[in-house]
């Protein structure tokens, strides 16, 4: 069974860095800085599940979120949004975009590992 790959877009270094370090024993990991690059690379090689922050300069989370989802060949990948957004209306808004799930930042590492098992879907060579 290969490993999934799994995509972090966020700006800020650190955060790529300890989800990186959470998560890259079990998972293939690609940090991107900006969604732009996130979706050159999922053009190229899709991504199994993709962990996404709201807040970014130059495309925001919900336009990169929308960019995937009407890429026929991304268009299931889950996206699960990491943001500082502690309010009702904007975690509504996510998932009404069509965001797969959304956690808080600081996440935990425990938090962060059940919620990507959790959408990721069996993956076979």
């Amino acid at each position: 069974m290969r490993k999934s790959d799994i995509l972090i877009v966020d700006d800020q270094p650190s955060v790529c860095k300890e989800i990186s370090s959470f998560l890259g024993s079990e998972f293939n990991v690609h940090a991107f800085k900006n969604g732009q690059e996130a979706l050159d690379y999922m053009e190229l090689n899709g991504a199994d599940l993709v962990l996404l922050d709201y807040d970014m300069p130059g495309l925001t989370g919900f336009e990169v979120l929308m960019a995937i989802r009407q890429h026929k060949s991304t268009h299931d990948t889950p996206v699960v949004f990491l943001t500082g957004e502690t309010n009702e209306r904007m975690r509504l808004e996510m998932m009404g975009r069509g965001a797969t799930d959304y956690l808080c930042k600081p996440v935990s590492s425990s938090e962060l590992h059940h919620c990507v098992r959790k959408h990721l879907r069996p993956i076979t060579d």
